[in-house]
């Protein structure tokens, strides 16, 4: 990823970062906006930009602001990453798939970028595709709570009661101390029933 230098002073974009950062949304958008009318072709303005504008509420906004992020960096995974949990958002599960896709292969090292992935094949019925990308994550880090506990539910549906069970295991092997692994202990004793039902 090239990350050229802005041909504007940083005053707006840093006052702008610090506003995001405070959660004054509205001042954060007004500050990139600013940074933008003098440089057009800064993407990470454009992207700050996307994050305040999501923040408020304005999706459709929040989208075009990362699109032209996007188009000045086409290599920047986090703007794809982010776009695709806003059409989560609204509900264009297909686009959001897509989207995720483009984001884990530009960048294959964020297991969050493969459950979102997995999360969106999985609400549109692709189950298969959910279990391989939801494997992924979890291999990454089993010691994630809903990416071992979304796999499971994944394999359980395809009647992979032996997978669910080993990404269970997984979990309580990795973070015994989870705050959730009674839960998941619950959820082991079910599956190991299931297992061994005829």
């Amino acid at each position: 990823m090239t990350d050229t230098e802005p041909s504007v002073s940083l005053g707006h974009y840093a006052r702008g970062a610090e506003q995001f950062k405070k959660k004054n949304f509205a001042e954060a958008v007004r500050c990139f906006k600013l940074t933008l009318e003098e440089d057009p072709k800064f993407y990470r303005a454009w992207a700050y930009l996307g994050m305040a504008y999501a923040s408020l509420g304005q999706i459709d906004e929040a989208i075009e602001a990362y699109r032209k992020c996007i188009e000045l960096e086409p290599k920047y995974h986090k703007a794809f990453n982010n776009v695709g949990e806003l059409y989560r958002r609204k509900g264009v599960l297909d686009y959001a798939a897509m989207v995720f896709k483009m984001a884990t292969e530009i960048d294959d090292s964020h297991p969050h970028y493969f459950y979102n992935l997995g999360l969106t094949y999985s609400d549109i019925g692709m189950l298969r595709q959910a279990e391989e990308a939801l494997s992924r994550a979890h291999a990454m880090q089993p010691a994630d709570f809903e990416y071992a506990a979304e796999l499971a539910q994944v394999q359980f549906k395809l009647g992979k009661v032996e997978e669910a069970r080993r990404a269970v295991e997984g979990f309580l092997r990795a973070a015994p101390q989870h705050e959730r692994a009674p839960e998941m202990a619950a959820r082991l004793k079910m599956l190991q029933r299931r297992s061994s039902t005829p």
